[in-house]
């Protein structure tokens, strides 16, 4: 169950495993703009089925879209324990990545986002050492 949040209102969401996508459209032969798409109307609170392919429909004038082109790695190594998932994003240099941690789920994985110092063990011995999280003005954790 993913818990959203919109001006204090909390929206729980459940996304049944067939429907979380652990693959790029592409690979199932459908095009990226036929991506299933929740669209929560802000003044009713109505939500809506759509596709990407309709997002403008979805756009007033003055509207400001946010799109995040920052690539991920096929990068994901489970934790010792199998309790986690560790995504790597972006290398940094000298040993350091912005990485995001995910909690199994399923066919998929859901966000588990960690705020404090933390060292994760990684199969195969290897450890993360989570510093803080990531931000516009502070040093990636990893």
């Amino acid at each position: 169950m993913t818990t959203l949040t919109r001006s204090g209102r909390v929206l729980d969401v459940e996304v049944p495993d067939e429907l979380i996508a652990d693959r790029p459209p592409e690979a199932e032969g459908r095009r990226r703009d036929s991506v299933r798409m929740l669209v929560a109307h802000g003044s009713s609170g109505e939500l809506e089925h759509s596709t990407a392919a309709q997002l403008p429909r979805f756009l007033d004038p003055g509207d400001v879209l946010v799109v995040n082109t920052s690539s991920t790695l096929p990068a994901a190594v489970r934790s010792y324990d199998g309790e986690l998932v560790v995504h790597l994003s972006t290398h940094l240099g000298a040993a350091r990545w912005v990485v995001e941690v995910r909690r199994p789920c399923g066919a998929g994985s859901l966000p588990n986002p960690i705020d404090r110092p933390t060292v994760i063990a990684l199969a195969g011995g290897a450890v993360v050492r989570l510093r803080h999280p990531h931000g516009p003005s502070e040093p990636a954790a990893g």
